[in-house]
């Protein structure tokens, strides 16, 4: 069955069905420039069922990209149909792939000129060799500079009771996805904390270390503890895995960007690599092949975190919007907040994270309160690794913060680890010291 999503932002993804033994790469056709931000409204992004990507599991390199000249020498069945569909439709051919994790083989076009794309859509949905069009929408990631002094105070930690709760967990062991911008992996904060990193959005932005989003939601969770300088994260001994999807909206921004098709590049690459806990500091419209994407990492009992940005629009607030995905919204933006999502609280503004070139900053957004709660989330999955994502929101729940004026103004890491403890303690002497009054 066909389905058409006739919207006008970036790109269409195409995926097809192709015989069973042939090998897939991703096929490199053109200059990272050439796949720029500002065609975007010409590209199209498409997917279809390809069942030969279980037998590319015993092959060394499945997802590989072939050295530049080597685009005509692509022999498979698949390729051979991209190749046709760009003929038909007088398409260029800029990238295709196997997107493994979903058993599917996807292809992004460039359509001659802005105002041939709702005819490519609407021509391509009725074509019987393709199964799904849609555009590659752009998400935004939500956080922003804060102009106050800087001030080497972390009064979200203070709130949620971080240094008690190191006493019991510090998430070691864990594996944290970070989907962002790139990040200062030099940071004297950082240094040694990233252990992965790859840039899939190097089409549209080369550049990794001097990226200011990625460097602060890393900072937030993965921040050395102990050092003698800087600031602590919030799960310094979880295992931090940055994989770029997202690029700065100008030179030195901090408000950055992604797309339908970096960010399945991304996610694809997080279930491989079996995160424990996926973070997605951004939001951004509905996307079919991202949600099946996130529901397959939610079924592998991955723990996905995504930025609630208090929108009643559910055009504006994916992936938080999706069942089972921990939804988070910063105390900053939670009074007169529209979302239709039950989201959990945290601590949002003005909070003291890295920076590029070994700085520190004050940063306010939901993008920080999602990331403060997946480093909360490995403290507890240090301690119990099979938790769901049903489980850690009850958790997280009991450990609400409540102010004088009634509303919840955070989550106290060491309760949460106190409920998860209550019938076998992690550390009995600690957490027995920690509001008892919060169980009542």
């Amino acid at each position: 069955m066909k389905t058409a999503f006739p919207r006008t932002l970036l790109s269409l993804l195409l995926c097809f069905v192709v015989n069973e033994g042939q090998a897939l790469q991703i096929v490199e056709k053109t200059e990272p420039s050439e796949m720029s931000s500002k065609d975007a409204e010409r590209m199209l992004l498409v997917a279809f069922t390809d069942r030969s990507i279980n037998s590319l599991k015993a092959t060394a390199s499945p997802i590989s990209y072939r050295q530049r000249g080597q685009y005509g020498d692509s022999t498979t069945w698949s390729a051979r149909i991209t190749d046709q569909l760009a003929d038909d439709y007088k398409l260029e051919k800029m990238r295709e792939w196997p997107m493994t994790e979903l058993g599917m083989h996807c292809v992004v076009y460039r359509v001659p000129n802005k105002a041939a794309v709702a005819e490519a859509i609407a021509r391509l949905s009725k074509d019987e060799r393709v199964e799904v069009v849609q555009n590659m929408h752009v998400f935004k990631t939500k956080g922003q500079n804060s102009n106050d002094p800087y001030f080497k105070l972390q009064t979200n930690l203070q709130l949620m009771q971080i240094d008690l709760a190191h006493t019991v967990a510090t998430g070691k062991g864990v594996k944290i996805g970070m989907i962002d911008t790139g990040v200062d992996v030099n940071h004297p904060d950082l240094s040694g904390q990233i252990n992965e990193n790859e840039n899939l959005a190097k089409d549209f932005s080369p550049g990794f270390d001097t990226d200011k989003h990625g460097t602060a939601v890393a900072g937030i969770m993965v921040a050395k503890h102990n050092n003698g300088q800087g600031i602590t994260g919030i799960a310094p001994n979880a295992k931090l895995l940055a994989y770029k999807a997202c690029w700065p909206e100008t030179t030195d921004a901090m408000e950055a960007q992604c797309n339908s098709f970096t960010l399945a590049l991304a996610i694809n690459k997080a279930i491989k690599e079996g995160v424990d806990v996926l973070n997605m500091s951004l939001t951004g419209p509905q996307d079919p092949l991202l949600a099946e994407l996130i529901n397959k990492a939610l079924d592998k009992g991955m723990i996905v975190v995504a930025a609630d940005s208090g929108s009643a629009n559910s055009e504006e607030n994916f992936p938080a919007n999706l069942k089972n995905v921990i939804s988070v919204q910063s105390t900053k933006n939670t009074s007169g907040s529209h979302s239709e999502v039950q989201s959990i609280v945290a601590p949002g503004n003005k909070v003291l994270t890295t920076l590029p070139h070994g700085t520190y900053d004050f940063i306010s957004g939901s993008s920080i309160a999602a990331a403060e709660i997946s480093g909360v989330i490995a403290l507890l999955l240090e301690h119990k690794s099979k938790l769901t994502s049903e489980d850690i929101q009850h958790i997280l729940s009991k450990a609400q913060i409540i102010s004088k004026d009634g509303n919840t103004s955070g989550i106290n890491a060491n309760i949460a680890l106190n409920t998860l403890c209550a019938n076998k303690p992690c550390n009995s002497d600690v957490l027995s010291a920690a509001l008892p009054s919060y169980f009542e």
